[in-house]
């Protein structure tokens, strides 16, 4: 069994996550001004509009989780759903843009068909495309990692997602020009290219099939050593049963192992208890601010780039509250990193 970890493995995994982060840092930052600006919607229509992601993942991440781990292919059982997630993603936001800038050179021409409609309906497909895909990514990693090794893992696919999120930040403030309805065309197609470029490397470096086989084996090997020095330990117990005899001290034993057995299994101490029922509420409420955050005084998301130092400023207050952010990330992941050395 492994007992270091494949760094460059794992940052090669990584790619997917790194793909997804990218796109969601553009999203959050550049679709609100697109609905608000060019569509005129309100703050309440583009935060519900904006919340449509969630509602998608109550349903999408759990049934693509499920179906990807029943699939078998010759890619293996996560690769197909990132393969096709991302082409999809990559083809309708590329729309995006298009249909942005046909609607703003529908207010030049005073033309009266708008295509808000039509805007919102490839958004969807969009997040449809991205849904397919994030929990097979997020699923690869264990997939392929032995147990003991996983949380080191962890945290290099969290520090690639922060610099997915990162890039696509420098690529706002690069390539967003200025006024209230710029061309986003080339900050999505930006953002594409890198998500095309993450995922193809990954299909031509990462072997998931063979990687899976090897790790199962090396875990089976492992439950196999644990079971036996088990019963080695039993059959040391049972020899204990047969020196003391049959005159009830046997009897006596047994019991003795039962409730040892039985006081194991009872629940667990009332201060732990509520410990723990006290970090499910941390982790509810924060996750649930983590998600509103970005909405927080008006509609906007925090990085304008039309004042970026200021926006800069809110960001790296957003990214300690969000531990899976492009700022935070950095330094709540590496330092399993930096332990584990």
């Amino acid at each position: 069994m492994e007992t270091k970890l494949n760094y460059k493995r794992t940052f090669l995994i990584a790619l997917a996550f790194l793909s997804i982060c990218s796109f969601w840092q553009m999203y959050d930052n550049i679709i609100p001004l697109i609905l608000q600006n060019t569509y005129h919607l309100g703050e309440t229509m583009t935060g519900a509009v904006m919340a449509l992601d969630n509602v998608l993942a109550i349903f999408l991440l759990p049934v693509c989780g499920m179906l990807s781990d029943k699939v078998h292919t010759k890619l293996g059982r996560r690769m197909p759903f990132i393969v096709v997630g991302t082409i999809l993603a990559v083809i309708f936001m590329m729309m995006l843009p298009m249909i942005d800038n046909a609607e703003k050179a529908r207010w030049a021409t005073g033309g009266s068909f708008s295509n808000q409609v039509f805007f919102l309906g490839v958004l969807f497909l969009t997040l449809v495309s991205m849904g397919l895909y994030r929990s097979p990514a997020v699923a690869l990693m264990p997939d392929v990692t032995p147990n003991h090794l996983r949380s080191r893992a962890n945290a290099v696919i969290n520090l690639m997602g922060a610099v997915g999120g990162v890039y696509a930040l420098i690529m706002i403030k690069v390539l967003v020009g200025k006024g209230e309805t710029p061309d986003y065309l080339p900050l999505f197609a930006s953002i594409a290219a890198v998500m095309a470029i993450a995922v193809g490397i990954l299909v031509i470096t990462i072997r998931e099939n063979k990687l899976r086989e090897e790790v199962e084996k090396a875990e089976a090997a492992n439950a196999d050593t644990i079971e036996e020095k088990a019963m080695d330990e039993g059959v040391e117990a049972a020899g204990e049963i047969e020196a003391v005899g049959d005159t009830g001290e046997a009897k006596a034993f047994e019991e003795k192992q039962q409730t040892a057995k039985t006081e194991s299994a009872k629940d667990m101490p009332k201060d732990v208890k509520r410990s723990m029922y006290f970090m499910l509420a941390s982790i509810f409420l924060w996750f649930t601010a983590y998600n509103a955050v970005p909405f927080l005084g008006s509609g906007f998301p925090f990085f304008n780039p039309k004042r970026f130092p200021n926006s800069m400023a809110a960001f790296a207050s957003y990214s300690r509250m969000r531990p899976d952010s492009s700022g935070g990330i950095f330094m709540t992941n590496v330092f399993p990193l930096l332990v584990h050395q």
